[in-house]
């Protein structure tokens, strides 16, 4: 299965085009880098068109996806359709009213929803933050593999399995490992956007990742990069081998809180670096950890409020998952309610971002995925490290992701259809 529908380009402008599917029209970036014509029919990941599609190809995989595009498209129509806003108090009703109707929410009302606690209020949350994500999206859901290649950190974060004090099994992936894995899941599993992931590890220099990122690139994949604090000049090399988007976490709006977790880092660069990476072109993907002790509603809250501000396509959070061997392991765990609690508020305060389903908040409720994708979340990763490997990568205890990539792929294809959603992963329909 592709985790992509090819698109037809209609029109270009600069450094942007339309894309048709199926009559639907959608507006993306064109890379500098390639030559695109209108009438091409191509890829696009994170609103990017990263590869053509020959013609061969084209028409036998519209003619597969045409009658299927349709019938999702339907299905999740049904899944927002006829909300009871009743179950409310007045306040959280009226606030839930101006939000499904496209205002934007004060500090203040979200606040007031970060109240809502009940099964009955918290259902009607979900359902408003689910239909906003209809309403801007459609049924679009992003796709993406995962390929974490190294378990070597430098770093002694208090709430990470991998931090370099811990005593575990470390392991490197040698440039050619992690270009084969990589050549696999395109080949073999169509994947159109692959994240490279690691600890903060300086064995894989500049010359290392140039070869990593220049490789995969030409294999027409976004390549997203997920390596930790790095000079910008290292970025920019980067960005010029090929690599497009950048996940980068700050875990917390809380500089004193940050200091403390992160040892001999601070927010401050964490945040400048986002801002650079911004800069440079890179898509960015960003986002916070739930659950850090002492942690109040104005933490969570400020914590939304700060991703949004670094205005990046992708939010990534989850909750914290206390791990042997690191200080927080004796920390209590979120419930699942207080994860999706915040996943449909930060849906209603950003109506336009992409919303990752995290491992760690699978790792939490193992019925998550499902409720997240139904709670204002549009966005998954399949993780394709191997299994020799995966077991060693222990940010957390427990992890998720058990299965292979062939299982997990059918697992999420079925989960994906079943609820109406295809892999689309464009920005707002024109």
């Amino acid at each position: 299965m592709c985790y992509a529908i090819p698109a037809k380009l209609m029109a270009i402008n600069h450094n942007t085009g339309i894309l048709d599917y199926f009559g639907e029209q959608r507006r993306v970036l064109l890379d500098a880098a390639d030559n695109y014509h209108i009438g091409d029919y191509v890829y696009a990941q994170g609103g990017i068109v990263v590869s053509k599609v020959s013609a061969q190809e084209v028409h036998a995989i519209l003619a597969t996806w045409k009658d299927m595009f349709f019938a999702l498209k339907a299905r999740d129509q049904v899944a927002v359709e006829n909300i009871d806003l009743q179950a409310l108090p007045a306040n959280a009703l009226a606030i839930l009213q101006k939000a499904n109707h496209g205002h934007r929410l004060t500090k203040d009302e979200a606040l007031a929803l970060m109240q809502l606690h009940t099964a009955e209020e918290l259902a009607v949350l979900y359902e408003v933050a689910n239909a906003v994500r209809h309403q801007v999206h459609g049924n679009a859901s992003c796709v993406h593999g995962i390929i974490e290649f190294s378990n070597y950190c430098k770093n002694s974060c208090h709430y990470c399995g991998i931090r370099s004090e811990r005593k575990l099994p470390r392991y490197r992936m040698t440039p050619e490992e992690i270009i084969a894995i990589a050549a696999d899941a395109v080949k073999k599993y169509g994947f159109k956007a692959l994240v490279l992931q690691s600890g903060e590890d300086d064995w894989y220099n500049d010359t290392k990742l140039d070869e990593i990122v220049r490789t995969i690139k030409k294999m027409g994949v976004l390549v997203f990069l997920s390596i930790g604090l790095r000079d910008a000049a290292t970025y920019q090399k980067l960005y010029h081998a090929g690599a497009r988007a950048a996940l980068l976490r700050f875990e917390t709006a809380n500089a004193a809180r940050f200091a403390y977790l992160r040892p001999h880092t601070t927010l401050a660069a964490r945040l400048d670096l986002l801002r650079q990476l911004k800069a440079m072109g890179y898509i960015i993907a960003t986002g916070f950890i739930l659950g850090f002790p002492e942690e109040a509603a104005q933490d969570v809250l400020d914590n939304i409020l700060l991703t949004r501000s670094l205005q990046p396509e992708m939010y990534s959070f989850g909750p914290l998952i206390p791990t042997r061997g690191t200080p927080l392991a004796g920390s209590v765990k979120k419930t699942r309610d207080e994860i999706l609690r915040v996943i449909a508020i930060t849906r209603l305060l950003d109506r336009d971002a992409n919303i990752l389903v995290t491992t760690a908040l699978e790792t939490l409720d193992a019925e998550a995925k499902r409720a997240a994708l139904l709670a204002g979340a549009n966005s998954m990763m399949i993780n394709l490290t191997p299994p020799a490997y995966r077991e060693q990568y222990a940010i957390y205890d427990n992890r998720a992701c058990k299965l292979s990539a062939a299982d997990a792929i059918f697992e999420v294809r079925q989960l994906l259809f079943s609820l109406g959603r295809a892999p689309t992963d464009l920005s707002s329909a024109l």
